[in-house]
């Protein structure tokens, strides 16, 4: 009788996870909207390359970014109409907010008119979809460096681009490595507008002064990766990346100061660090050489917790973290201590969840995020002829409600865990890769390199 009343418990359980859970979107392979003559041209349309690295939710519109590491992908920065029943299924792309935008020259010569690699982008309070043009075709085997990499917004009312501003090379040589963004508007005033881009490939943080048409960068050894924790098993695959800073968070403003606090992790890395927006937003601040105790290890999330993108949720507090081995969604309550105790799986599936590549948070309550099943094309074999990619979503109160991640459920511990437990932490087998040249992978290695095409998530 004991046996049974556990299974149902269980049973019961896997039934509240994923049952507040909608998959939205699910695709095949990806198709575009665009002219016949682009899809028949040679390298106008190769199926197998295009791979959805970012998705965000605005209004029954998401928008879905496909960045340029192959031949073939027509257009980075895409729409789809979403309307229930769900999924919606192999829904065509639309270039965003046209094609024209999306098209490369042909002679593929800078063009500030133009935009070409989009990873992440974000919507904001006020609107506006934000994002990083990379500037860079990730080719294996052949880099290309199109122009510098630029922040742009667009106006979601009017889907016309307001706003395109050229990082200078004294915040970032090139734009390889710039896959995330994260947009800090002030809650009074919609033109008080700070960016936050991680730079996982030189371990650095760029920052972008809106109002003053100013960006820096920020160095620190807490933006770097883990050695004891760049090592992944994902679907029976062995496999190492060295990426450092990846994902940054926001709270909410403090009611005196106004400023915010950043949480930011690398992708190889199970720890959490965190910031004041009032150090990052110092221009001065980036030049020092040592920033005392600005920067500050919050604690640890567990083994095998690297996580690619996290949000913050401003209504509970609660974080989500994609978890890359774990197939999974995790989510934490940022006023209780910070430890794996602390933490909840919100969602799991071992069979669809293959790299959950992007989180986000929109506007209504719900925690959108997706998966590409990038590890299958890397190291393994994607099959065009089953479902690779897809975008779901949570009712955010729903999903947290009566774990540790609820406010009205006290924690399971009370002091933060700032780092794992010896057994764990000793373990490290490395992988050698001698096609890896430099941190990242750099711009001969990496993605770019190697039989299989290395490595860039």
């Amino acid at each position: 009788m004991g046996r049974l009343v556990v299974i149902l418990v269980l049973v019961g359980l896997l039934a509240f996870v994923s049952g507040q859970v909608d998959e939205v979107l699910k695709w095949q392979k990806v198709e575009y909207d665009v002219p016949a003559s682009v899809l028949q041209a040679e390298n106008g349309y190769i199926p197998i390359g295009n791979i959805p690295m970012g998705a965000v939710h605005y209004k029954n519109r998401v928008f879905v970014a496909v960045a340029r590491r192959r031949w073939g992908i027509p257009s980075t920065l895409n729409v789809v109409d979403i309307a229930p029943p769900f999924p919606n299924t192999n829904v065509v792309l639309k270039p965003y907010p046209n094609f024209a935008l999306n098209e490369l020259r042909a002679d593929l010569q800078p063009d500030e008119n133009r935009i070409v690699t989009v990873y992440r982008p974000r919507v904001d309070r006020c609107d506006r979809l934000w994002f990083v043009d990379t500037g860079m075709m990730e080719i294996p085997g052949n880099f290309t460096v199109v122009q510098r990499p630029s922040i742009w917004s667009i106006d979601l009312k009017t889907d016309q681009p307001i706003h395109r501003f050229e990082i200078p090379k004294e915040a970032v040589e090139t734009g390889y490595g710039l896959t995330s963004i994260t947009v800090d508007v002030d809650p009074d005033d919609c033109e008080k507008v700070f960016v936050y881009i991680s730079d996982l490939q030189t371990y650095r943080m760029v920052v972008y002064d809106y109002v003053n048409r100013r960006a820096w960068r920020f160095l620190h050894n807490y933006f770097f990766l883990n050695p004891l924790e760049g090592d992944y098993r994902i679907q029976g695959i062995n496999f190492a990346w060295d990426d450092g800073i990846f994902s940054i968070a926001l709270s909410n403003p403090d009611p005196v100061t106004k400023f915010r606090t950043a949480y930011f992790h690398a992708l190889s890395s199970n720890s959490e660090f965190t910031v004041s927006t009032r150090v990052l937003r110092n221009e001065t601040a980036s030049q020092r050489g040592y920033h005392g105790t600005d920067f500050q290890l919050l604690g640890y999330r567990g083994g095998k917790a690297q996580s690619s993108i996290h949000a913050f949720d401003p209504e509970t507090g609660v974080i989500f973290f994609a978890l890359i081995q774990q197939n999974a969604i995790s989510c934490w309550d940022s006023n209780k201590p910070f430890a794996p105790q602390n933490m909840a799986i919100v969602y799991k599936n071992d069979q669809n969840i293959v790299y959950p590549n992007d989180l986000s948070i929109d506007q209504e309550g719900y925690v959108w995020f997706m998966t590409n099943s990038i590890i299958k094309l890397l190291y393994s074999e994607l099959k065009l002829d089953e479902f690779n990619f897809f975008v779901w979503r949570a009712n955010i109160k729903q999903v947290i409600k009566n774990t540790v991640c609820d406010p009205t459920v006290p924690p399971n511990v009370q002091m933060a865990q700032r780092f794992g437990d010896s057994d764990n932490n000793d373990r490290v087998t490395f992988y050698e890769y001698k096609d890896k040249h430099g941190p990242g992978g750099g711009p001969y290695g990496g993605w770019g390199h190697g039989p299989k095409g290395g490595r860039r998530p």
